[in-house]
């Protein structure tokens, strides 16, 4: 699952759609439902963990730092299911040209941009994997192309290595219609899983309401991408409500995979 959470802020009041105390709930019960054995997550912050780790329970491990290092600022953590998921190895880069530079934003971005980079096995297959999860600057065309790219070299070391790849996040762009969309998908030749699942379990909703009307749409800015060494079952749009009341402005995107068995 990929999924943007939307950061708690102070400006808003109970029965704003933005609320944080009245979304959590819904948060917690999606999650709880759900229970994906890897997730990607945006806009978190420290203190919003509550809801994500009581839905999806004990056997849930988080990675990533915050935007400006350790707990400062926004995060976007991996997490996983120890129970399925063993983690060799992780660690986070800054979507900028000094990547390891903790804080840095040198492309025009509002903010500093991170990527999560893990290393798993899964238990069941023995079967190993590269995960990225990432989101995307929100108003700098240039940032959005750059961060693809800088996303494509770490994916490329994964390849290097004969290891599958999923990618997750909220790019900040359009499916099929947007630099970032070319520079992974048709350029770096990674599958959008909205498009290549064999079966759809829902509609083609556009992924961010903002909180108003679930449509159709090809508005998808939240993408599961994969290396074609990943089968893809079924893929879904989730417009989970809880008494009415959305987990988000944005909509989780889901996807059911197969690692195919390839490796030595």
């Amino acid at each position: 699952m990929s999924f943007n959470a939307l950061f708690q802020t102070d400006s808003s009041s109970p029965g704003d759609p933005g609320h944080w105390e009245d979304r959590a709930p819904a948060i917690e019960a999606m999650l709880a439902a759900d229970r994906p054995d890897l997730l990607g997550l945006q806009e978190m912050q420290a203190w919003t963990y509550g809801p994500i780790e009581r839905g999806l329970g004990p056997t849930y491990r988080s990675i990533g730092m915050a935007e400006s290092g350790g707990s400062d600022g926004l995060i976007n953590p991996i997490l996983y299911n120890t129970d399925r998921l063993e983690l060799l190895g992780w660690n986070q880069f800054w979507l900028s040209d000094r990547p390891r530079e903790i804080g840095s934003a040198t492309w025009g971005n509002a903010r500093p941009r991170t990527a999560v980079r893990a290393h798993f096995r899964d238990r069941v297959s023995g079967l190993e994997f590269g995960h990225i999860n990432t989101h995307l600057d929100h108003v700098i065309t240039q940032a959005k192309t750059k961060g693809a790219q800088l996303i494509s070299d770490h994916l490329e070391q994964f390849r290097l290595l004969g290891l599958p790849s999923i990618t997750t996040g909220d790019f900040n762009s359009i499916a099929r219609r947007s630099p970032a969309y070319t520079v992974l998908v048709e350029d770096y030749g990674l599958q959008d899983s909205w498009l290549a699942a064999e079966e759809h379990l829902s509609p083609g909703w556009g992924t961010f309401p903002f909180f108003g009307e679930v449509e159709e749409s090809d508005v998808r800015i939240d993408w599961i991408l994969l290396s074609q060494d990943v089968r893809v079952a079924a893929a879904r749009i989730d417009d989970f409500r809880l008494d009415g009341v959305f987990p988000s402005d944005h909509l989780p995107v889901h996807a059911h995979l197969e690692l195919l068995a390839h490796q030595s």
